[in-house]
């Protein structure tokens, strides 16, 4: 069996966007060069960031030139980018990677190449790039979804600071195609073969019980389990808006709610939100109706708790999800449920297999130093998963499963035989 490649990429902050592509070519070349890294790839991640969408379509001819072999290229320009070890939030930055795939076991897909709609589709997983301005856009990323066999996508929100400009190019598409779309679902769908795992972790605490939606107009739920939904919220702050409304207005501030479809089946670690689990913000109140105004509609009978973005709780759950991948991922001695000598992390008992690369997409708000320091964040997952191949962006919202959620973290790990 041949050994397991991994994916090489390549990084930088350059306010020149030809001088970005030349040193990312140069890195991604020098990977290549390694015996350890894929020396044939078929697919183009690139990400870049505010400052060079205006060159998008210059930025993707340029790298098309460097990589004439690479026949599909998908991306999105970000909020920010990042890479191995590194971040880069408000600089000019450019993130790109090449991944070594069968070619039957990913298609590229966006507006002009739909992926097909049937119960016999091969595409297990896909990631996604969108732009947050799309009508409908969660009834679209439900429509995605459910044309994966596994229902469930993975991806963020385009920046919308110059223009949601997303790559997506193919060469089964033709010339005529340039690449460069302004918005939409974009992005590449996988088959079981290409090896595709995910997962999504949050980083608010919990703060009390949930709550059944039991009654609600608009965006104003009205009560919880029966009780005034503003009752519930001043208990938990401690404070009511009448008695005292200048601090209630300042603790309301940092106050979310959290959406679940129905109550989580299995009991939670303390703290956490259930994986279905959709943060919204808290807008306001009404007073009159002793209702609370969320940014987003929820549904009656929808689960609720309120939730604070908390640092503790964003690392803990962030280690929480790569030790759970990594658990799966490590060969365990059947008779002592140790991992096996000589093996790592990055092995799988059952199919052995090992994580070739993995694309990162984390909330702008966790970014810079929410997690201590620049680069922090990424420094987290690389401690528990080893020296992997990373790319991403940062994203105003973040999407798992068939919806977005926010101040989250959404990964996705390519694994191959080893």
């Amino acid at each position: 069996m041949a050994a397991m490649k991994l994916f090489p990429y390549g990084h930088v902050t350059h306010p020149d966007w030809r001088m970005a592509v030349a040193l990312v070519v140069a890195q991604l070349r020098g990977h290549m060069a390694q015996t350890a890294y894929a020396t044939a790839p078929s697919l183009g991640l690139v990400y870049f960031s505010d400052p060079f969408a205006r060159h998008a379509p210059q930025l993707l001819e340029a790298l098309q030139d460097e990589f004439p072999h690479i026949s599909d290229w998908s991306g999105s320009v970000g909020v920010g980018v990042m890479a191995s070890h590194a971040e880069y939030l408000n600089e000019p930055a450019l993130s790109v990677m090449l991944l070594e795939l069968p070619a039957h076991s990913y298609r590229l897909f966006s507006g002009i190449a739909p992926l097909p709609v049937g119960r016999a589709s091969p595409w297990e997983r896909a990631l996604v790039h969108a732009d947050a301005g799309l009508p409908d856009l969660g009834e679209l990323l439900q429509e995605l979804a459910e044309r994966t066999r596994a229902g469930s996508v993975l991806g963020g929100l385009s920046s919308e600071a110059v223009a949601p400009l997303q790559l997506a190019w193919s060469k089964d598409l033709g010339p005529s195609h340039s690449g460069v779309l302004r918005g939409g679902l974009s992005g590449v769908a996988f088959s079981p073969e290409a090896g595709v795992v995910q997962a999504l972790t949050q980083g608010c605490q919990v703060m009390g019980a949930r709550m059944c939606i039991t009654a609600m107009q608009g965006h104003v739920v009205l009560a919880l389990d029966g009780r005034p939904a503003l009752d519930v919220l001043e208990e938990l702050m401690l404070v009511r808006l009448d008695a005292d409304p200048e601090r209630a207005t300042r603790a309301m501030r940092h106050i979310h709610a959290a959406l679940e479809p129905h109550a989580p089946e299995s009991a939670l670690h303390a703290g956490q939100l259930g994986p279905e689990a959709r943060v919204v913000p808290l807008v306001g109140v009404d007073i009159a109706s002793r209702g609370i105004v969320l940014a987003e509609q929820a549904q009656p009978q929808q689960q609720l708790c309120f939730c604070q973005r908390n640092l503790s709780a964003a690392r803990a759950d962030l280690l929480r999800m790569c030790a759970e991948l990594r658990e799966s991922l490590s060969p365990v001695e059947a008779e002592t449920g140790e991992p096996l000598a000589g093996q790592g992390l990055l092995a799988d008992a059952a199919a052995g297999r090992g994580i070739a690369a993995a694309v990162y997409i984390s909330c702008a708000a966790r970014g810079g130093s929410y997690f201590g320091a620049p680069g922090a964040e990424l420094e987290l997952i690389h401690h528990v998963l080893g020296d992997i191949p990373l790319v991403g962006f940062f994203s105003q919202a973040e999407i798992a499963g068939q919806q977005l959620h926010r101040y989250a973290g959404a990964l996705m790990l390519f694994t191959q035989p080893v």
